[in-house]
């Protein structure tokens, strides 16, 4: 990012804006490739070169060449628009990202590193919303049909599933978050066969989901029908133990609320689209005055902010509310880090390493909030960030250098989400 430059009105250049402890992180590989037998294979840092250009297919592989020609008719398959324009390329990276991450029964993976290998209902959310955005409609259900046949009969998740879907991998905490995000990622489904003028599709997507909707829509009423109106405390995208609810998980659940309003109606259940609407009416107050009061912190009481604060923007919610988008800027001063990305929080450890899931996060609320200058800095800092093979990585090392896990499937989702909102017409900032 230059120096001088701005985001939503924060100054972002010069050396002088932040002082951390610069702690290095090693980068775990390149990307992901495919192989012959649809296996996946990591790519060492260092040699990209045994991958094809702008492909995530392996040189060496007996079968390259109908590995590549496969590569190439699913990108093909893919909406027009993800192939033109400037930011084709970008496009390009991270839905070969996701299709590395996508193994067959719909299991989206969160990464390929041996800690990422697993289903997180966050991560394959937003892999399921680029999909259908994209066009790869089959393939998103199939990721939103894994999901489902892993839910609990209350429709709570586990915070991460194994590949094969036999459940979670250790005893981390259930959280609660999962619920709102498989409404949401349901209905960007259903609207992008709405957007394919195939509202009979969209219906069957809802209806064939059914049971998960109602679970998960019934989940979020319990939490929405509490005493305070805002739900019980869980850990949410930090996946920490909290003691006290966090916007993360609020947020979430209006998310996931506001969708089910929409599916419930597509499939003619109007007394639940009611409830829904009811049930999102009450957390949204409660959100808006509890959370609102002292300026939208991450925990309720608190004064530090985090990247949560997108969720109660567009695309997760529909309207834009000036006070949340002041919020948001004023949280980015402190997030920033020395190589021009974002931390999670105000509140995240000082290690001078910026992470491209929040920062996309935050490119794809100002896209979607009309602040296209946000949102085309902050693409233009996740493109010149990737790896040497192309992929998104999970962080950024103070001095620029890509860290950790790469590919990530949320940063890749997200970025083409936010450029698939810079596609068509958008809400005018309220900042």
């Amino acid at each position: 990012m230059a120096a001088g430059a701005t985001v939503l009105g924060v100054p972002i250049g010069g050396a002088a804006w932040y002082r951390s402890r610069h702690v290095h992180v090693d980068l775990y590989s390149e990307t992901v490739a495919v192989t012959g037998d649809s296996s996946r294979i990591l790519v060492l840092p260092g040699r990209a070169a045994e991958v094809l250009p702008g492909s995530r297919v392996l040189r060496g592989d007996p079968d390259v060449g109908r590995l590549h020609a496969d590569e190439a008719a699913w990108l093909a398959a893919g909406s027009a628009w993800t192939r033109t324009g400037p930011r084709a390329d970008l496009v390009r990276s991270a839905l070969l990202d996701l299709r590395a991450l996508l193994l067959p029964g719909g299991v989206a993976v969160a990464g390929w590193s041996s800690g990422w290998r697993y289903v997180w209902p966050r991560d394959a959310a937003h892999v399921v919303a680029a999909l259908a955005a994209t066009g790869h409609t089959d393939d998103a259900l199939a990721v939103l049909q894994f999901l489902a046949r892993v839910q609990p009969a209350d429709g709570w998740f586990e915070a991460r599933y194994l590949p094969d879907g036999s459940g979670p991998p250790d005893r981390r905490p259930r959280q609660l978050d999962g619920v709102g995000w498989v409404l949401w990622a349901t209905e960007r489904l259903a609207a992008a066969h709405d957007d394919a003028h195939d509202q009979s599709g969209a219906a069957r997507v809802v209806q064939s989901l059914r049971p998960m909707v109602m679970r998960s829509t019934q989940a979020a009423l319990d939490q929405a029908n509490r005493p305070t109106g805002l739900p019980e405390a869980s850990p949410d995208y930090w996946e920490i133990q909290e003691e006290t609810v966090t916007l993360g998980t609020a947020a979430t659940l209006l998310a996931g609320l506001v969708a089910a309003i929409s599916l419930f109606q597509r499939i003619g259940d109007d007394t639940m689209s009611r409830s829904a609407a009811d049930g999102a009416a009450r957390l949204g107050s409660a959100i808006h005055r509890q959370f609102g009061r002292d300026g939208y912190p991450r925990n309720l009481g608190g004064d530090a902010r985090d990247a949560s604060i997108a969720f109660l923007l567009p695309p997760y919610v529909p309207d834009v509310q000036p006070a949340v988008v002041t919020a948001l800027a004023g949280a980015r001063a402190g997030m920033r880090r020395p190589a021009g990305g974002l931390a999670p929080g105000e509140g995240w450890k000082q290690d001078g390493i910026s992470w491209t899931p929040e920062t996309a996060l935050l490119a794809l609320a100002a896209a979607s909030c009309g602040d296209t200058a946000t949102a085309e800095q902050l693409l233009d800092w996740l493109g010149h960030h990737r790896t040497a093979a192309g992929s998104f990585p999970e962080k950024v090392l103070h001095d620029g250098a890509p860290a950790a896990v790469a590919p990530l499937s949320w940063t890749a989702a997200t970025v083409v989400l936010t450029v698939a909102t810079l596609q068509r017409p958008t809400t005018p900032s309220a900042s």
